[in-house]
């Protein structure tokens, strides 16, 4: 019996935290088309900063912002405050949890991002699988306004011409409208 709550005392708490990010895929899979969260590389995020740079008033969002990643890098790097968007459950709890862990004031909302309007921010970043670009490109188009610049990390936006590519094990897709 010792050695049964020995297990669970270790291993517990890697199954909770299994469980919740299964539930929380399930969850989000009528809109993600079966997309997982996963995390942009740090190697990328770098890339892209290195690439562009914002000041601290530059509107900003991070559709899917999964775990926060961007946000968090962004706001490091040039103080800019941005927003995310996440409806999987458990991303969105990560999202929130890194950001108060690194005092990062980035805003982030369990909401779809489809559904919001997207016609105030200035950069657009995402990481989003094909057919989920799909649906956003001409929301895009209809939306921003000239001078936006979109970042979408290993797939293209369909229809769109990209006015940087940077290479960075995948590449990135960096877009102005």
């Amino acid at each position: 019996m010792k050695l049964l709550y020995a297990f669970l005392a270790v291993f517990g708490p890697l199954i909770l935290i299994k469980l919740f990010y299964a539930v929380g895929t399930v969850m989000a899979l009528p809109r993600t088309k079966g997309a997982l969260f996963v995390s942009t590389s740090r190697r990328k995020i770098r890339a892209i900063l290195e690439a562009l740079s914002f000041s601290p008033e530059t509107k900003l969002v991070d559709l899917g912002c999964g775990d926060g990643r961007f946000l968090r890098a962004v706001y490091r790097r040039y103080g800019v405050v941005g927003e995310g968007f996440e409806i999987n459950p458990w991303a969105y709890f990560l999202a929130r949890f890194y950001n108060w862990l690194a005092r990062c004031p980035a805003r982030v909302k369990r909401r779809d991002f489809m559904k919001e309007d997207l016609s105030r921010y200035e950069v657009i970043f995402c990481y989003l699988f094909p057919d989920l670009l799909l649906d956003l490109a001409p929301k895009l188009k209809a939306e921003t306004k000239p001078g936006t610049i979109i970042i979408s990390c290993n797939f293209p936006l369909p229809g769109w011409t990209p006015w940087m590519v940077l290479e960075e094990d995948d590449p990135i897709y960096i877009y102005r409208r």
